[in-house]
């Protein structure tokens, strides 16, 4: 038995990862949530949604999930890289920081949340869209690569990087779009 993950980043977000602990979606980002229900209605048939708690994951999953007619689940394991107890202005540096560096270089509580994404996407049962964040993705998609670094390619608003769940474990089926992009 096979299951297909598709890992979808949030649309645009109105404000920077250092600007709001929670921004919505832009208008930009409102487009892109709407094209990409639209692509991926047309590609596959509606299977288990899951979203960020986070507002613009949120915002992202509304146009799949209307048109599928089914509420999300909110997994709090798709959560962004927590930064607790950061204050808004040295979130930057904080990130900046963790994107440059390596896995087993963060700190037991950043690998612990790294963990919890994998157990969680290991456990799916069925075929699902989970609604996420650039982190998150790059965290699971490093683990498949086999790779320390925690950013491993750069998947753009409202991209769609597919994983397969088998017996034999995860693998990456496609990355999704990259482009040149601020994390938000």
């Amino acid at each position: 038995m096979s299951i297909t993950i598709y890992l979808v980043r949030h649309g645009e977000a109105a404000s920077s990862w250092d600007q709001s602990l929670d921004p919505g979606l832009s208008a930009r980002g409102e487009r892109q949530a709407i094209d990409i229900a639209s692509q991926i209605h047309q590609e596959i048939p509606p299977v288990a949604l899951f979203s960020s708690p986070l507002l613009r994951t949120r915002e992202t999953s509304r146009p799949l999930a209307d048109l599928w007619q089914q509420e999300p689940l909110v997994a709090p394991e798709l959560s962004e890289v927590p930064s607790a107890g950061l204050d808004l202005g040295g979130r930057r540096a904080w990130l900046d920081k963790v994107l440059a560096g390596r896995w087993s270089e963060q700190s037991d509580h950043l690998q612990h949340w790294r963990s919890t994404i994998l157990e969680f996407t290991g456990r799916q049962t069925q075929d699902a869209v989970f609604f996420t964040h650039f982190v998150v993705i790059n965290a699971i998609v490093s683990a498949l690569e086999g790779s320390d670094n925690v950013i491993v390619f750069r998947p753009d608003h409202c991209s769609v990087t597919k994983i397969r769940l088998s017996g034999d474990g995860m693998e990456l089926i496609e990355k999704g779009r990259e482009a040149v992009t601020v994390v938000k």
